[in-house]
């Protein structure tokens, strides 16, 4: 699980670029682990190295678009770089595996999903089939591959926090998704691997972990006959060395009482709710086939802030969904004004191929979705700005994540994707040279805002600290250092 990376003298250099979500981080840490594993030299600088893997995403089509662009710009390497051999895997090689071999001559090697582990062996003497690169057996197949606590792994996240994922795949219906044709059935590891893997972890040092998955509430449901994630979370709570658990992904009408008692007693699961709600108008929702109307949202959002009055609830939605009249989109805005929530990222609908909304009528052509997806940003600022007053005066506990004017983290991950916040507009910078900024256990790592963090000497990332909270500015938080009555 902690594989050494060898002498670059000794050993093929290999830099991975990771984009996507967290998800696709964990399959890039377990490609760096295994290659570690195996001898190789792990690079961050992909201009450095003699293999770059792209390990892509396929979600929608600006996801497509930026990993194609990255493929493009890694294989210029070739010329002006140590570039000798090209892979690429993913969600997008395994969706569209065939047409890449046509299409980008320039790849060595395309792998799926299901070949997270067996890249290692195959990557440094790829044997040419014709002028097509090969494929790896299993790339075509239904994804079945799930990781667990025995697979190697080389973190790339920051020393102090960790994507631990719970399942794979999804069995979720939703008309605009097509995640399930890529990663496949609902899939959940043990409840007892996840623990191994948790607290080896905190063995290592990781304070925070970050559980994902496609729905986490549905954990366990096809292992155990019905959701565990209850459980789980009891179970990681008991975890020792652990300062915070933060849960991700969370389908709406399945966040149980039983769920929310369990976050609610025990202080390690930070009050955060990441439910992604996709719309807010009844007609809109049950076109996209999503389980609920906005009145059981509401009574979700409601439950929430009855059983934890201080939680932090984050959500994403979807603007032009095909058939998104102006006054669904109206009803949308009212929704963002009354329920009031945190932190919301904005997407317009990508027609994707393959999916039920990819051939509805009433597409919403793209000048109207840049203007609705504007104007949602806009009025989630004014909300979140308000929002966030509710901290101003109390003292938090905040972790260390950046100082300005450091060395940025080293890690041997080149790029992450699109990770960070979804909602662009006016953002207030206070920041000043050699400044911190950090979390709270109300803010995600890479989506969320941050706490500007004032009058700390010589701050360190990974730091616990705490901090009143003196500003809030829109998406952020400004505080100054509480000091240690040591």
């Amino acid at each position: 699980m902690n594989p050494k990376i060898s002498d670059p003298s000794t050993s093929k250099t290999v830099a991975i670029i990771s984009l996507g979500c967290p998800k696709n981080t964990v399959d890039s840490e377990v490609m760096l682990g295994k290659l570690a594993q195996d001898h190789y030299s792990l690079v961050k600088d992909p201009s450095q190295a003699e293999v770059v893997i792209v390990n892509t995403c396929g979600f929608i089509e600006a996801s497509k678009k930026e990993s194609i662009e990255t493929i493009l710009e890694v294989a210029r390497l070739r010329k002006n770089g140590r570039l000798k051999s090209l892979v690429v895997g993913g969600c997008l090689a395994h969706r569209y595996g065939e047409e890449l071999r046509r299409e980008l001559p320039e790849i060595d090697i395309l792998f799926g999903l299901n070949d997270v582990e067996n890249v290692a062996g195959q990557i440094v003497n790829p044997k040419p089939d014709s002028v097509k690169p090969p494929l790896l057996p299993n790339s075509l197949s239904e994804a079945t591959y799930v990781y667990d606590a025995s697979s190697p792994r080389l973190l790339s996240t920051p020393a102090h926090f960790a994507y631990v994922k719970i399942s794979e795949g999804c069995d979720l219906p939703c008309t605009f998704c097509i995640i399930p044709k890529i990663r496949g059935h609902y899939r959940s590891r043990s409840m007892e691997d996840i623990e191994r893997e948790a607290r080896h972890l905190a063995s290592r040092g990781i304070k925070e972990i970050c559980l994902v998955a496609q729905d986490s509430t549905w954990y366990g449901a096809d292992r155990y006959g019905k959701p565990k994630i209850a459980e789980l979370m009891n179970r990681l709570a008991k975890v020792e060395g652990l300062e915070w658990i933060r849960l991700h992904y969370l389908y709406p009408s399945r966040v149980s009482d039983e769920l929310l008692e369990v976050m609610a007693a025990n202080p390690m699961i930070c009050p955060y709710f990441d439910v992604p709600l996709q719309h807010a108008s009844n007609r809109i929702l049950k076109s996209m086939q999503r389980i609920g109307d906005r009145a059981l949202l509401e009574r979700m959002i409601q439950r929430i802030r009855a059983k934890i009055p201080q939680a932090s609830i984050r959500s994403t939605f979807i603007v032009g969904f095909p058939g998104e009249t102006d006054a669904d989109f109206q009803e949308l805005l009212d929704f963002l004004k009354q329920s009031q929530l945190d932190y919301v990222g904005f997407f317009a609908y990508s027609q994707e191929e393959n999916t039920p909304a990819g051939v509805m009528e009433n597409q919403v052509p793209e000048g109207t979705k840049k203007i609705r997806l504007a104007e949602a940003c806009r009025v989630q600022e004014e909300v979140a700005e308000k929002s966030h007053q509710r901290w101003v005066g109390e003292t938090l506990r905040v972790v260390v994540e950046e100082v300005d004017d450091a060395e940025p983290y080293d890690g041997a991950v080149a790029g992450s994707g699109p990770k960070a916040r979804h909602n662009p507009g006016p953002h207030l910078d206070l920041r000043v040279p050699g400044q911190a900024q950090g979390r709270t256990r109300y803010q995600a790592p890479e989506v969320d805002g941050v706490v500007l963090i004032e009058g700390h000497r010589n701050p360190r990332v990974g730091q616990w600290i705490d901090v009143e909270i003196t500003h809030a500015l829109q998406q952020d938080l400004v505080g100054r250092v509480v000091p240690s009555k040591a």
